[in-house]
């Protein structure tokens, strides 16, 4: 607590130096001002956890060769737009970038995602080093999420509406540039709502802000640029307006016209070659494995049923020819042999064996982090949750408005039950509980509710431990019929649970029979 206390007074006397520093350069002159920046009021006491290789900052975009998705004023989160509308973000290739045939459907999907390459023009020509253009920008969604590439710190946040949109700032040590460990700076323009602090430490796979489109913008995207510590400021732009106004050059003219050319070549870094150069594998979140007879790279500290499995297609013979079904690569990563199994302790000739490779090929369910299923363990509130709104691919609600005081409102829970309660699929109380199991009650209350079938109201006398007037009846009746679940014992156990097996073929079954 002291040593908290201690580093909040040092910021404090860090922002008050930095304010008198402010007025001096203000009684200077407005010229000096571009130049003192976050990389001159940089906060150096922070240090990001060490550099593991990137992810893609945009996982997932619409496919965009469907005419309906390009639409520039489409949400993420907009009922046209459901899980099957994605496909994984395309390779940024120049070679295929520069492919004008129509009948090139990747280069179309290519095309359409990089509108403007790194150090390029806004003529569309897909040319690197034709403009001025010191990043990526990448086409999305208003309101596509956005990820960490790496583990970062972030170290400057603006939150106020302008002509580049608000960004987010944010700082790498010891990141291997060439032959030599240097620290870049990766800034992320025109976004939406921004939900990381300045002063933070984050970690890829972390989202972090959303996309959204500015005045200057002619269509939704992120602007994703990688600076040079040796930038004057971060995040830098080669020219100020008054230069290009001087020229009698506008905001794009000046990129067209290669105005400050030199000094972006200078201070930045083509930032998607070097996401892609230091992706961990070569697929993005939750790309779904071969089924075939393949081996899984896996992160082992991802505990959570919702934890990734990341195909790779880069393992060696000897490593194939290993007899056992995992080995340690290093610390955070396994190597995993699948055997063509979707989950390695659900056999083929397993009873759940359909059930469970359904819930996996639609993403309802990736299993755990070492690629089982376990159908012993039972559910969480959330996962069933969960579960049930990617079967029958429910809409999100992104406002967040919960009553819940156990829910922290960046969870990543939060749209998941903004929808539950606008549906009237769970009840406004305190808290919600996340993290307890759910009883069998509350979950046919959720699925029944969810699937939009209709309610049995007359009254069978199925089980002797429910009655008419209990809260669930009405749902566990709606249940036991459609899935014609008549236990010998008559007992409906509405506070008991059931178990991942149990659900995986009620699920299934469900789904089928719609």
């Amino acid at each position: 607590m002291d040593s908290l206390i201690i580093q909040r007074k040092n910021i404090l006397l860090y922002l008050f130096g930095i304010n008198l520093l402010l007025l001096l350069f203000l009684l200077v002159g407005n010229s000096s001002i571009r130049y003192f920046k976050s990389s001159v009021l940089e906060y150096s006491n922070i240090t990001s956890d060490p550099f593991d290789g990137t992810i893609y900052p945009i996982a997932y975009v619409p496919n965009w060769l469907k005419s309906a998705n390009t639409n520039k004023s489409l949400e993420f989160a907009s009922s046209t737009l459901d899980i099957n509308q994605f496909v994984e973000i395309p390779k940024y290739d120049l070679l295929v970038l520069q492919d004008t045939s129509t009948a090139n459907k990747q280069a179309l999907l290519a095309r359409y995602t990089y509108p403007v390459v790194y150090m390029g023009n806004y003529k569309l020509d897909y040319e690197e080093y034709a403009g001025s253009h010191l990043a990526v920008d990448i086409r999305a969604p208003i309101g596509t999420p956005v990820l960490s590439v790496a583990n970062w710190v972030v170290i400057k946040v603006k939150n106020t509406e302008s002509w580049d949109g608000k960004y987010v700032v944010i700082r790498h040590d010891n990141v291997k540039i060439g032959n030599s460990l240097e620290t870049i700076y990766s800034s992320y323009e025109h976004l939406s709502e921004i939900i990381v602090d300045e002063w933070t430490k984050i970690s890829k796979w972390d989202v972090l802000w959303k996309v959204w489109i500015t005045w200057i913008t002619t269509t939704p995207h992120l602007h994703f640029q990688i600076d040079k510590k040796a930038a004057p400021s971060h995040p830098y732009w080669p020219y100020t307006f008054k230069e290009a106004s001087n020229l009698g050059l506008d905001f794009f003219s000046a990129i067209n016209a290669w105005l400050g050319k030199e000094n972006a070549i200078s201070y930045t870094i083509n930032p998607m070659e070097f996401t892609q150069d230091n992706l961990n594998t070569s697929v993005v979140l939750n790309s779904a494995p071969d089924t075939s007879d393949s081996w899984v790279i896996v992160k082992p500290n991802l505990s959570t049923e919702w934890a990734s499995n990341i195909n790779t297609g880069n393992v060696s013979q000897e490593e194939k020819t290993n007899n056992s079904s995992w080995e340690i690569l290093n610390s955070s990563i396994w190597l995993v042999r699948t055997n063509g199994l979707i989950f390695n302790d659900i056999s083929k000739d397993s009873e759940f064996y359909e059930a469970t490779k359904y819930l996996y090929e639609k993403g309802i369910t990736k299993g755990y982090d070492d690629l089982t299923f376990r159908p012993d363990n039972t559910l969480t509130r959330q996962e069933a949750i969960i579960f049930i709104f990617k079967l029958y691919n429910v809409k999100l609600d992104w406002e967040a408005l919960l009553p819940f005081n156990d829910i922290s409102k960046d969870s990543f829970i939060v749209p998941y039950l903004q929808k539950a309660l606008d549906s009237w699929l769970i009840s406004r109380n305190t808290d919600f509980r996340p993290d307890d199991i759910i009883s069998r009650a509350e979950f046919v209350t959720i699925l029944v509710k969810a699937s939009g079938k209709d309610i049995f109201n007359t009254w069978n006398t199925w089980f002797d431990d429910i009655k008419q007037t209990d809260w669930y009846s009405r749902y566990v009746e709606t249940f036991a019929r459609l899935f014609n679940f008549k236990p010998e014992s008559k007992l409906f156990e509405p506070n008991n649970t059931f178990n991942r097996w149990q659900i995986a073929q009620i699920l299934y079954s469900f789904i089928k029979n719609r």
